[in-house]
C-alpha cells in the first residue's frame, strides 16, 4: 500500500525530472560547470539550458548548444515527451542518436549538428510528425538517407552536410 501512495503523490512530471538527471549522468565531460544547476536543490524548470512549459511544468526545449559538452544521448531522451526543439550543437555528443528519438511526435526543431555522432540516421526520426529543422551535419554519421523522412511534411530545412552518408539524395527532397 506504500508504495502505490507514494506513486500517487509523485509529481505529474517525474518522469521528465528522471530523464534529465539520466540525461546528465550521461555527460562525460563538462568543463564549464553547466550541468552543475541540474541538482535537487532547485527545480528542473530552472536548471541551465532547460525551458518548461509555464501551464503543464513539463519540458518543452533542450538547448545546451556550445557548451563544451561530451557524452552520449540515453534513450530515456524519448521520455521528454513535450519537448518542441532540442539543440546540441557545437558539443562532442557522441554514440548513436537514440531511436527514441522517434517517440517525441511534438518535436518541430532537432539540431545535433557539430558533435561526433555515428551510426545511421534513426529512420524513425520520421514519427516527428511536426519537425521543421533537422540539422545533423558535421557529425560521422554513415548510411543513406531513410525514405521514411518522406512522410515529415512540415520539413523546411534539412541539413546533412559533412558526414560519410552514401546513396543518392532521395527524389522526395
Amino acid at each position: 500500500m506504500t508504495t502505490r501512495l507514494d506513486a500517487a503523490i509523485l509529481p505529474r512530471n517525474e518522469t521528465d525530472r528522471l530523464a534529465l538527471l539520466d540525461f546528465k549522468d550521461r555527460i562525460t565531460q563538462d568543463p564549464l560547470n553547466v550541468m552543475s544547476s541540474w541538482n535537487d536543490s532547485t527545480d528542473f524548470c530552472s536548471w541551465v539550458g532547460v525551458t518548461c512549459n509555464p501551464s503543464t511544468k513539463k519540458v518543452s526545449i533542450l538547448k545546451l548548444n556550445s557548451r563544451e559538452l561530451a557524452g552520449s544521448i540515453p534513450a530515456s531522451i524519448g521520455n521528454l515527451t513535450y519537448l518542441t526543439a532540442i539543440n546540441l550543437t557545437n558539443n562532442d555528443f557522441h554514440g548513436e542518436i537514440p531511436q527514441e528519438i522517434g517517440r517525441l511526435r511534438s518535436l518541430q526543431y532537432l539540431n545535433l549538428s557539430g558533435n561526433s555522432f555515428r551510426g545511421k540516421l534513426p529512420a524513425n526520426i520520421s514519427h516527428c510528425m511536426e519537425l521543421s529543422v533537422l540539422d545533423v551535419s558535421s557529425n560521422e554519421l554513415i548510411g543513406s538517407i531513410p525514405n521514411e523522412f518522406s512522410s515529415l511534411l512540415k520539413l523546411t530545412y534539412l541539413w546533412l552536410a559533412r558526414n560519410n552518408l552514401t546513396g543518392s539524395i532521395p527524389k522526395w527532397i
